[in-house]
């Protein structure tokens, strides 16, 4: 059957061989272009509820509000524009690309955020448990801050992320413990890089992991250290950037992890040697940095270094933890030699003391076993007096 032009001229109609009704009119799009839209229902007010409901959902979308909009669109636009305005780095965006992109998989990341309720969510997050804990904490506030915008936006009257029964799930694994070197496994571990003879004259990356050793920075900020960072005079070691991962490669960043990143960490008798060693071995490179891979002539990344400590962890008969375990080392020693937390807090560039008490909470806790010792020193004092 032929289209019957309506007779206010807004649109058409024409029966089906259903014998449903389609109604056929022309709107403006976001960008302007007009365009013909098809609705069908089983009358012609139905077909013109259905064409309201569209054209209500086109106005709200030619002002900036998108009823269409998945949790990934709008994640994406939400992490670019931080990007772009300095909020996110280099680091922090292309991890947050990743989490979007995971979330975009999935079910939940195909569904117009309008149509999402609280069981669809549960059910997305009930699937997560096989991830580790530290990566459910990304995918849950990525979800969050979806559901965020979108009501700042006008998209959805409310945050179903803060309804009571929606909770960030428990992973199917334990966590990680990253934990420091024995001091039996440290003497094995400098035993083992000292003896290590590398192929193809291939770096060894000693002196970068010894400094973490002796020092607790972070590898990232070691691989980018320049001369003028380290003052002999005043015995300490300015940290002021770091290797950070780009969208393309490695990259030397402008400013530490965080804010409390930048710092001086002092330089001990020991350290000292290692400092003035690797400075008499720098070569020329375009980023005056200590250290520099002149093979590939760029940056010396974290991963790099990596591979070479879980070799000397293979070759030394110890635990692998990752690299980090070096600084986590240095942090044990200065727990155990009686250093302050307010001080180590520093000198490793916590955001807060909490971050280093529980980060360290197990190594606080042993050092505490031997405080029983001062009460019954104490106790000894008290009854001697009575007598």
């Amino acid at each position: 059957m032929e289209y019957k032009r309506n007779r206010n001229g807004e649109g058409s109609w024409r029966e089906l061989p259903s014998g449903n009704i389609e109604y056929r009119f022309t709107y403006t799009d976001e960008y302007g272009i007009k365009r013909r839209k098809s609705v069908t229902g089983v009358s012609e007010n139905e077909c013109i509820e259905r064409a309201e409901q569209f054209l209500y959902k086109m106005e709200q979308k030619v002002n900036g509000i998108n009823f269409d909009a998945t949790i990934p669109e709008l994640l994406y636009e939400k992490i670019e524009s931080d990007f772009r305005k300095n909020y996110t780095g280099e680091q922090g965006y292309e991890r947050n690309l990743r989490t979007i992109e995971t979330i975009e998989k999935s079910a939940i990341g195909h569904m117009p955020i309008t149509d999402i309720q609280v069981y669809h969510i549960e059910r997305y997050l009930q699937s997560l448990t096989r991830y580790s804990n530290n990566t459910i904490s990304k995918f849950y506030s990525m979800i969050k801050l979806a559901f965020a915008v979108a009501v700042d936006r006008g998209i959805v009257r409310s945050n179903l992320m803060e309804n009571r029964n929606v909770k960030c799930p428990i992973s199917d694994r334990p966590d990680k413990k990253v934990r420091g070197l024995t001091e039996e496994e440290q003497m094995k571990f400098i035993k083992a890089l000292g003896e290590y003879k590398p192929q193809n004259n291939h770096n060894t990356y000693r002196l970068q992991l010894l400094i973490e050793l002796y020092s607790g920075m972070r590898m990232g900020e070691i691989n980018a250290l320049r001369p003028e960072c380290i003052n002999f005079s005043k015995g300490f070691v300015h940290v002021d950037r770091t290797i950070s991962h780009g969208k393309a490669s490695p990259f030397l960043k402008e400013g530490t992890k965080t804010k409390a990143g930048e710092r001086d960490v002092p330089i001990s008798a020991v350290l000292k040697p290692l400092l003035e060693e690797a400075l008499e071995q720098m070569g020329d490179n375009p980023d005056n940095l200590i250290f520099y891979d002149y093979n590939k002539g760029g940056v010396i990344t974290t991963n790099q270094v990596c591979s070479m400590y879980k070799r000397i962890c293979r070759d030394a008969g110890i635990p692998y933890y990752g690299q980090h375990a070096l600084r986590h080392t240095f942090a044990s020693r200065c727990i155990e030699a009686g250093i302050q937390p307010v001080v180590l807090k520093g000198w490793l560039g916590h955001t807060n003391i909490h971050v280093t008490l529980d980060t360290y909470a197990d190594v606080f806790d042993r050092m505490n076993l031997g405080a029983i010792s001062k009460f019954e020193d104490y106790m000894d004092k008290v009854l001697q007096e009575e007598e």
